[in-house]
């Protein structure tokens, strides 16, 4: 997002302050009876980094889902022990947000162009489109304000309340306009990729209900309104997620112009 479309380094340090028992120092570690102190890293956990992790992340959100992303299955995929991770990243929300915001990254904003406000918008639409497509799980990730709006998300948005303000609206409501936009697109994507987060997709091309009313196969008598529709076959504007999405914008876009005349 508009979304959308990297976080604060944010390292505790946790299990870095333990030291050796005195009494229970082995020679082979070099580290001295009389003088406890850290142990001394692996040659992989001396090379983990931030970075590593949460690129790793990506990579296990992207082949298995979210919900299968862990310190743990992180920790396994790198080669290190789970609490080694902690070193770098304070808890799995710091991590869910780091990895929103590194794809954010992937995905960057031309913030540094001027353009009108509805190119602003056009270009959140592509951009996000095409982030949602390529990594599903980050419409469930977005959906969570305290994993979706790091620094990247905000130099975003503030890039498309800049292009809002043309309107002559409050900074206040030009924000709320950039959010409606960011979640209409997350809204249309979540249509299109809902199957594969759901892991449901099915042989058959079963469109549900309002598929079946537009075919004028419904196997129901259609509500008063909707039977106007039946046996249309309008299929295209009001099924696919992407041409819903390029008209529901248009519709939004002429609810903003109106909402500013109003109000000047």
């Amino acid at each position: 997002m508009g979304t959308i479309p990297g976080t604060r380094e944010n390292d505790t340090g946790k299990n870095d302050t333990r030291t050796a028992d005195p009494a229970k120092v082995d020679p082979t570690d070099g580290v001295r009876g009389d003088s406890a102190g850290p142990r001394p890293e692996t040659g992989r956990q001396s090379r983990l980094t931030r970075k590593a992790i949460v690129s790793a992340g990506i990579e296990i959100a992207d082949a298995e889902g979210l919900g299968a992303v862990s310190m743990r299955h992180i920790a396994e995929r790198l080669g290190v022990g789970a609490m080694s991770l902690y070193r770098h990243v304070a808890d799995k929300d710091t991590l869910l947000l780091a990895m929103s915001d590194e794809i954010g990254r992937r995905f960057p904003y031309p913030v540094d162009r001027v353009l009108p406000w509805r190119e602003r918008v056009r270009v959140a639409v592509e951009l996000d489109w095409d982030l949602y497509q390529r990594h599903p799980w980050i419409v469930l990730a977005y959906s969570s304000p305290r994993h979706s709006m790091g620094e990247q998300s905000l130099i975003a948005l503030d890039w498309m309340v800049g292009g809002i303000l043309e309107l002559g609206v409050s900074v206040e409501e030009a924000t709320e306009m950039a959010l409606t936009v960011w979640i209409f697109i997350q809204g249309s994507a979540l249509a299109q990729v809902g199957e594969e987060l759901l892991q449901t997709r099915s042989q058959n091309d079963d469109g549900g209900a309002l598929v079946d009313l537009l075919d004028g196969h419904a196997d129901f008598d259609p509500p008063p309104h909707l039977a106007e529709l039946a046996g249309t076959g309008a299929r295209s504007s009001l099924i696919d997620p992407r041409q819903r999405l390029d008209a529901g914008i248009e519709f939004l876009c002429a609810g903003f112009e109106e909402r500013a005349r109003r109000s000047q």
